[in-house]
């Protein structure tokens, strides 16, 4: 089944993370199955493989449409990103501030 839309919507939020990594992606794939199974309850899954200059970042998730299933994968995919370990002989990232709090009320 194709939803119309569907593949550009994963595009875009695949790419928008890519951004925020810091290092060159060299390889993106995602891949979206909806299982023709009506016992599932979450039939729609979404996987990405992506290559973060030589290092491997993977996520999989399930969900109930191929929607919310491309929006599960932004989140475990952005999560994957975050704790992916440094290069070895990379400098370390620049620290992080926190967010909300006073500091950004002005």
């Amino acid at each position: 089944m194709r939803v119309p839309g569907v593949i550009e919507y994963a595009q875009e939020k695949v790419r928008a993370l890519t951004g925020r990594t810091g290092e060159p992606v060299l390889f993106a794939r995602v891949k979206l199955t909806h299982l023709a199974n009506p016992a599932m309850e979450r039939p729609a899954l979404a996987q990405a493989n992506l290559d973060v200059n030589g290092r491997p970042a993977r996520a999989h998730v399930a969900a109930t449409t191929v929607t919310e299933a491309v929006d599960l994968l932004q989140d475990r995919l952005a999560g994957r990103l975050e704790r992916l370990p440094p290069r070895p002989g990379a400098p370390p990232p620049p620290p992080r501030r926190p967010c909300g709090g006073a500091a950004h009320r002005q």
